[in-house]
């Protein structure tokens, strides 16, 4: 399996569990992937270089170990890293008051995942206040997902191993995604696992329009009931998903590249 630094952790366990072995031996961070309720709750919303930024190592530390138990490097991976410790950036000079505390240290223990919880409170925020969530480690797809959002983020740790991460609204961060994309993307992983032994694969890259519309409709006609298709695409086909909103089916992505898409499409 060739990987990079966007490929999540949920695909590289789908490839090998074994891996979560590997993953934690590189230091004492990552051994919170061995606990099945947090793995849960990350693995499908982190990429390896997410993992990267929790653990604080670089990327390309994380990828020769991956290396090493006989996954593939994309080449140009490999070279030109940046110590992602000396990438952080601080922002105690940010306002504090107004604040909104949640502690998801309990609903986690609980075998939740806090993200409904944490949205919850988001949706109810106002512009004056400031979120703060309390964990046991730093919750980098939820700082990632909330930037997209337009906020300011902004991490302490204090010496007892708690991480209180902080949240702002910000008028001048321009907003790149909507909700509801960014739920699409993050779900793909979970609902692939779904369907491991029951998927179609095809690929339509090389075909020319309108061939990877019709292929694709006419694959979902043999689809056996309970299975997924799962399309290797150029972009997101616009003019089929009406086509699959009217026959009952859903579909969810995974952006490899710029002109590499994932699809995997099922019955509602």
């Amino acid at each position: 399996m060739v990987v990079n630094r966007k490929t999540r952790i949920s695909t590289l366990i789908a490839e090998d569990y074994t891996v979560i072995d590997i993953i934690a031996s590189i230091n004492k961070h990552f051994k919170k992937l061995k606990n099945p309720v947090l793995r849960r709750v990350l693995a499908p919303r982190v990429t390896i270089e997410d993992a990267a930024k929790i653990g604080g190592v670089t990327i390309n530390v994380f990828l020769k170990k991956l290396a090493e138990v006989g996954f593939e490097i994309e080449p140009s991976e490999l070279e030109n890293f940046k110590n992602i410790n000396e990438e952080k950036i601080t922002y105690t000079h940010m306002n504090k008051e107004n604040l909104v505390c949640l502690d998801v240290r309990p609903i986690i223990s609980g075998g939740s995942d806090p993200f409904k919880e944490i949205m919850a409170v988001v949706k109810k925020l106002d512009n004056n206040q400031t979120l703060e969530i309390i964990n046991s480690f730093e919750p980098i797809p939820l700082i990632n997902k909330l930037k997209r959002q337009g906020y300011k983020t902004w991490t302490e740790k204090s010496e007892d191993g708690i991480v209180h991460s902080f949240f702002k609204r910000d008028k001048n961060i321009t907003v790149e995604k909507n909700e509801e994309e960014e739920n699409i993307i993050m779900d793909f992983d979970e609902k692939y696992k779904e369907f491991v032994g029951k998927l179609k694969q095809i690929d339509v890259r090389h075909l020319e329009m309108p061939e990877p519309m019709t292929t694709i409709l006419e694959e979902l006609e043999l689809l056996h009931k309970g299975h997924a298709l799962f399309v290797e695409h150029k972009k997101v086909p616009q003019f089929l998903l009406p086509e699959l909103k009217s026959r009952g089916f859903e579909i969810l992505y995974n952006k490899k590249t710029e002109d590499h898409l994932q699809l995997l499409i099922f019955k509602a």
